[in-house]
Formats: C-alpha cells, sequence, structure tokens
C-alpha cells in the first residue's frame, strides 16, 4: 500500500455567459496553481474572469476552474 498518493489536478476551462455555463477543455496535471492555469487559458487565446476562478481540494484530487468570456 502506497503511503504517499501523488496529489491529481483536474483544470477545467469553462465559458461563462450571461445565462449558461459550458466545460471547454478539461486538462489532468501532477501539480498546478490558479495562476498557472489561468496562464494556460489566457495561452489558448481566451479572456479570464479572474473574480469567477476558484481552487477546491477535494479527497482525491484538486480541482481548479477557470472561468472564461464568450468568444
Amino acid at each position: 500500500m502506497l503511503k504517499y498518493m501523488p496529489q491529481l489536478y483536474t483544470i477545467a476551462i469553462v465559458e461563462v455567459g450571461e445565462d449558461y455555463t459550458e466545460r471547454l477543455i478539461t486538462i489532468k496535471a501532477k501539480d498546478c496553481s490558479l495562476e498557472e492555469a489561468q496562464r494556460m487559458a489566457k495561452e489558448a487565446g481566451y479572456q479570464v474572469i479572474p473574480e469567477l476562478c476558484a481552487v477546491v481540494p477535494t479527497t482525491h484530487e484538486v480541482q481548479i476552474t477557470v472561468a472564461v468570456e464568450p468568444e
């Protein structure tokens, strides 16, 4: 049995419209910060909405949600 389980990071880039949300991209990573995830979204051409981004640690992974403007 493993004494140390590596933490998995799930990064979701989510388009946030006036009356909808849509997951655009999901990325799995071994390590990531909110700032790095936001940078990835910007490099992919999306306009990030910083006040709607979040990091949620769970038992098995860390979920990072990056909210972006509709295209």
